[in-house]
């Protein structure tokens, strides 16, 4: 598997509202090659892409997403906040975005974010909807999430998914997690690296991205170190200071 080292943060999240069909395509139109998004669930069970568990920051609604069901959820501005030439702009359901992303052919890494207790629901059904959704001929996604929870059930699911290790904040035991849960990647915190944290990654054999950076010279001093990929909210910066793009196998 290929992986981009530059990844659209929640799509082109600097240029258009975050989580939008807009700003996959915009994404895409800047020429990014991977995005990452978040995914929950609605309460009917429909799995939405959305980064926060409630609805205030980016919505004109209020509340907690998984208390309500997508037939309401699709009715709300998902892209006022950010500009109002986005206000038509609504929560996509996972199927949505996959449609859009195979149609762009854009590589995808999907954040898994329960609500608390809604773990297994919530990885079956992403699972189900990508099995559904997205053609077995295109690179798969990659699948990542701060819960070990997620990541275990993922593997009680599926023993082929590509898995990612997020860590926010150093944790000692990062290798016997990954190593239990056959991760292909640990994706961290950029504000916690240094030189020996990476080469402790990549002395496993395993990829290592890192997030949210959108200073070309920290873009640039993470890949000196040797990390393989950044995520960043405007991916057309990073181009304009970085080496050539290139692709990481996985």
């Amino acid at each position: 598997m290929l992986i981009s080292n530059i990844i659209a943060h929640r799509g082109a999240s600097a240029l258009a509202p975050e989580n939008t069909l807009a700003a996959f395509r915009k994404a895409s139109e800047i020429g990014a090659k991977w995005v990452e998004f978040d995914v929950m669930l609605a309460a009917c069970g429909e799995a939405v892409v959305i980064h926060d568990e409630t609805l205030d920051r980016t919505t004109n609604g209020q509340g907690r997403v998984m208390d309500y069901p997508y037939s309401w959820l699709q009715t709300l501005d998902a892209g006022s906040w950010f500009n109002p030439i986005f206000s038509r702009e609504k929560i996509p359901t996972l199927a949505d975005v996959l449609l859009v992303l195979n149609q762009l052919d854009l590589g995808l890494n999907i954040e898994i974010k329960p609500a608390a207790g809604y773990e297994d629901e919530t990885v079956k059904k992403v699972l189900d909807v990508i099995q559904l959704n997205w053609p077995a001929d295109k690179k798969p996604p990659l699948i990542s999430s701060f819960s070990k929870i997620v990541l275990e059930t993922v593997r009680q699911y599926s023993s082929t998914h590509l898995l990612a290790y997020l860590m926010d904040e150093w944790r000692t035991d990062w290798k016997k997690a990954c190593d239990d849960l056959n991760c292909v990647s640990v994706d961290i915190n950029h504000h916690i690296l240094n030189p020996a944290r990476v080469d402790e990654v990549k002395s496993t054999n395993r990829l290592i991205l890192s997030y949210t950076v959108d200073d070309p010279m920290i873009a640039r001093q993470l890949f000196d170190w040797g990390v393989d990929s950044i995520f960043s909210n405007c991916p057309t910066g990073m181009q304009c200071f970085l080496r050539q793009p290139k692709t990481q196998k996985m």
